[in-house]
């Protein structure tokens, strides 16, 4: 292996790492064997447990009054001052119910379903209402090594004298498990191993090094668990043992919130009411974004703001990136405009805005060790993130890139969070609309930051705060419910921030499958605007002659629709015929604006996502469960990409009920295949059957101009009765239809 001159092969292993076996021949284990104490305390039921090497650890059993329940594992004492003990914040604890008989104790919780606790062999158990196992832990026997388990259920990793606790739920025949967040690899998560430690994965977005990880299942028998820590974990899904779901953490302690419901809907409703709801977007956000890796100066920005014109594109944002900071020689941000090259800003995102555009830059959090104003204002009032000697600790971009120039700034100390918002604000304030968190998954190995934490603790959590920051400066200057963070990082809880693209990618069909497979497992964590680098980030040479045409027609559906690579991605430079069928995409996903704000609304009030798998809609369907090549927007619309080169014909898949072609009207019976032609130009769109779908007239709509735009209301099959609601432009709309007619009939609305 080739590692630079600069990296010691320890630093490069922490950076990119690698998946640890959780039960592996070479590591000795401390195994729960039996319950040998218990007591109440609070509202909080206390039991501990005797190992194999006689040693004792404890759990606690604590239910919220929102249904959702914690179990924490330790060993040496209960952990304080975590980071992540701000989720249990606004939780308020119930009164535990349990019963402790001779051989187990049965917790009561508030749904109806039990937490049996079996004393000798010990094992949890997850009961529902009817007495029916949910899920439990594994007690499968096998290997000697092991204290007689194949994946024992409870304990301790220990190597080294470092302790890693673990914990095994066996896996029914037919469960099935998703989760795990934006990880680049199979839906369905049986079979996966997979870290969570994330990183900057260097556009090879085709495997487990991911941003976004998130240490987070659900079972497709309505279960599901958080691990909610910073620290790495380590997950083994079916594999190597087919029959269990290991999980284990850095982290001395398991701090587990468990999700149960009736489908996976309640799971995802409770993941986002323990972590966090957004609280609206800008309308702009659904419009259409051009990026570029770059443009270099404001003469090729405004080229391309005049070609959109010309071509008659409804572009909406422009993003600037790296470029327009000056004097940047590291993969930082120092806020230094680049006057040089684009002239003084304040005039510059006039003439945009003039133009009826709307102007968005790049920032990360890393700082460039240099004699500038800002670096050397950090440095002095010590706002840079430090090693446990006080020296400068640096940063990582990429696998391989460690940048002993650059640092960055620590969002542990409150004065340093102040002076970082101000700059955001500052750009804000002078006419910058939106911001693009790049980068943020990097603290250094040897990093202890302001609050105490280190960086092999923290490394996860730090994109968190990026995040969170970001999003509090937009809030403060756009106002509460028009905060955007377009993110490329992400990790527990960083849904509520609205903004979540998907990262760079290679220009091929390999990776657009990859990109959708990480949205709909992205989607299961309430993630609301989600999209991809529209035609890839990084051209690799593939010559897939129709790829820019069927990301387009991919990309302008999901939620945020962006073009953006290294060189341009601008419609018009790929000829004729994908532009056609790019400009035609693009006005069709305008007019879906009011569509789309029916269901940011539902994510507002429960958490559900958008763009969201056909199992979220469908959770007793057993072939919608396993189907990764189409996708829901909302409960009304079907989408069926084409994901393959020179492929004009593909096989969908309808759940129950009929559904119609969006634009021939052909009706599909439901829970059946068909093979549909799709000649390049088409998109395979589909609609429930008896539903409406609200459209703006005129796609060339401009969003300031929104107020005097008709809405068609295009419907589908026969509505007895439906009152459709959004929000526009700061407007509430409710619209009712009884028999296909408009009830209380305003110019706004019409049927089609």
């Amino acid at each position: 292996m080739s590692i630079r001159d600069n990296i010691t092969k320890k630093q490069y292993a922490y950076n990119c790492v690698e998946h640890e076996r959780i039960f592996s021949i070479e590591s000795n284990y401390a195994i729960a064997l039996r319950l040998s104490d218990v007591w109440e305390e609070g509202n909080k039921l206390y039991v501990e447990v005797t190992f194999n090497n006689f040693q004792k650890a404890y759990l606690s059993f604590a239910e919220y009054e929102n249904g959702i329940v914690n179990i924490r594992y330790w060993q040496k004492q209960i952990p304080v001052n975590r980071y992540y003990d701000k989720n249990h914040e606004n939780m308020v604890t119930t009164k535990i119910e349990y019963k402790n008989d001779k051989n187990e104790i049965a917790i009561s919780l508030k749904n109806g379903e039990k937490i049996i606790i079996t004393k000798n062999k010990f094992q949890l158990a997850l009961v529902d209402a009817n007495g029916e196992i949910k899920t439990k832990t594994s007690l499968r026997p096998g290997w000697d090594h092991l204290e007689g388990y194949c994946t024992p259920p409870l304990g301790f990793k220990i190597d080294d004298n470092i302790q890693k606790p673990f914990m095994t739920m066996q896996l029914a025949s037919e469960e099935l498990i998703y989760g795990l967040g934006e990880k680049f690899n199979n839906f369905v998560k049986n079979g996966v191993q997979s870290t969570i430690f994330n990183v900057d994965n260097e556009a090879v977005s085709n495997g487990d090094y991911a941003y976004s990880g998130i240490p987070l299942v659900y079972s497709s028998k309505n279960w599901g668990l958080l691990l909610n820590t910073a620290h790495k974990t380590e997950w083994e899904i079916g594999s190597p043992t087919t029959e269990s779901l290991s999980f284990m953490s850095t982290e001395e302690c398991l701090d587990i919130i468990l999700f149960s419901g009736d489908s996976l809907k309640d799971l995802v409703k409770q993941y986002t009411l323990f972590t966090g709801r957004i609280t609206g977007v800008p309308d702009e956000a659904y419009g259409l974004w051009l990026n570029r890796l770059y443009y270099h100066n404001k003469k090729e920005l405004f080229t391309e703001i005049e070609n959109s014109i010309k071509n008659q594109y409804p572009i909406d944002v422009f993003t600037l990136d790296p470029k327009w900071i000056k004097n940047r020689y590291t993969k930082s941000c120092n806020f230094e405009f680049n006057d040089d090259q684009f002239g003084d800003l304040e005039t510059m995102l006039s003439e945009v805005h003039e133009k009826g555009f709307k102007m968005c830059f790049w920032i990360n959090p890393y700082l460039q060790i240099d004699n500038s104003e800002m670096w050397n204002e950090v440095y002095e009032k010590g706002y840079h993130v430090k090693k446990a000697d006080g020296s400068i600790a640096h940063i990582w971009s990429g696998f391989g890139n460690y940048q002993e120039t650059a640092s960055a700034i620590d969002l542990t100390n409150p004065d340093a969070v102040v002076y970082w918002k101000n700059k955001i604000k500052d750009l804000m304030y002078k006419g910058v609309d939106f911001i693009k968190t790049d980068y943020g998954d990097s603290v250094d190995e040897d990093a202890v930051m302001f609050n105490g934490e280190k960086g092999t603790s923290f490394k996860n959590g730090y994109a968190e705060l990026y995040l969170r920051y970001v999003y509090e400066a937009t809030q403060e200057v756009k106002g509460i419910d028009k905060g955007f963070c377009l993110s490329r990082p992400g990790y527990i809880g960083t849904q509520k921030y609205v903004g979540k693209w998907a990262g760079d990618s290679a220009s091929s069909f390999n990776e657009l499958k990859m990109q959708l497979l990480s949205g709909l497992s992205n989607s299961l964590c309430g993630t609301v605007m989600w999209g991809t680098d529209i035609g890839g980030f990084l051209d690799i040479n593939a010559n897939e002659e129709d790829l820019y045409a069927r990301w387009s027609q991919f990309g302008l559906l999901t939620p945020f629709s962006r073009y953006h690579g290294v060189g341009a991605r601008e419609p018009w430079y790929f000829g004729e015929k994908d532009l056609n069928i790019s400009r035609e995409a693009a006005k069709l996903k305008r007019q879906l604006l009011p569509y789309y704000k029916i269901y940011e609304k539902e994510a507002i009030e429960t958490g559900l996502p958008i763009m969201r798998p056909l199992v979220l809609e469908f959770p007793n369907d057993t072939i919608a469960a396993k189907i990764d090549d189409q996708f829901m927007l909302g409960e009304n619309i079907i989408v069926a990409p084409i994901l393959s080169n020179k492929k004009y014909e593909r096989q969908v898949y309808f759940p129950e009920g009929n559904w119609v072609d969006f634009s021939d009207r052909k009706i599909y019976e439901g829970n059946k295949k068909y093979n549909i032609d799709c000649p390049i130009e088409k998109i395979l769109i589909f609609v429930k059957e008896n539903s409406i779908i609200p459209m703006i007239k005129n796609p060339m709509y401009k969003f300031n101009n929104i107020d005097n735009e008709k809405i068609n209301l295009r419907i589908y099959g026969n509505v007895l009765n439906e009152t459709l609601k959004f929000r526009i432009n700061d407007k509430d709309y409710s619209v009712e239809v009884r028999d296909n007619k408009i009830v209380n009939e305003n110019e706004k609305f019409e049927v089609e």
